[in-house]
């Protein structure tokens, strides 16, 4: 008759290969480049697989060459601006109210104070930011709503619509450098003398 080994009691044993101690064996983690090469949207980078900004598909993109930084900057920014204006159409409830939702913005009746109000600055300046793109062409600022807000991949086709959109936008949010004749470079007032040759 077989004897029955009494369990031990306590946390079971964590399972993998042991030492002949007894202790576990150190797993060796996979190197960034290992981990970047099993994700689907940055295997088509190489190198760049393992950049961070290979996240969004703005990042990608300025990773592949296909838009210019100034232009994924200016997405980045407008997705931001998004953000917070969403933010302001139902805010979170006030500490202390026990029932319900209030906007911790009570509004601004007022010409004068609605000035000073950050709800109401954050809805201006994003939809500054979408008329610029609306007055910009007709179907960027979906497209550009699309690739920058909702991450979402743009086809070939629709590539340079996108990158008027975030052009105009970069340029609206004085991201591009300004193209001044006569100036040594964009950062330095100095005039420079033109030369006869």
């Amino acid at each position: 008759m077989a004897s029955k080994r009494r369990r031990k009691g306590g946390r079971p044993r964590k399972t993998g290969a042991r030492h002949k101690n007894g202790h576990l064996k150190a797993v060796m983690a996979e190197s960034p480049r290992e981990r970047a090469a099993h994700m689907p949207h940055r295997r088509a980078l190489g190198e760049s697989a393992v950049d961070p900004a290979a996240e969004s598909e703005l990042g990608r993109m300025r990773l592949r060459g296909e838009v210019s930084e100034p232009e994924e900057t200016a997405g980045y920014v407008y997705a931001r601006m998004w953000r917070g204006y969403v933010s302001t159409l139902n805010a979170p409830a006030t500490p202390g109210e026990a029932q319900g939702r209030v906007s911790a913005c009570a509004g601004c009746p007022w010409p004068e104070d609605r000035k000073y109000c950050l709800c109401d600055l954050r809805r201006r300046i994003y939809l500054e930011a979408t008329g610029v793109l609306v007055s910009t062409g007709r179907g960027i600022a979906p497209l550009v709503r699309a690739v920058a807000i909702y991450d979402q991949q743009c086809r070939f086709a629709d590539l340079p619509t996108l990158k008027l959109g975030l052009s105009a936008l970069a340029t609206h949010f004085g991201l591009t450098p300004s193209r001044k004749s006569g100036y040594q470079n964009a950062r330095s007032p100095k005039y420079v003398v033109p030369t006869n040759s």
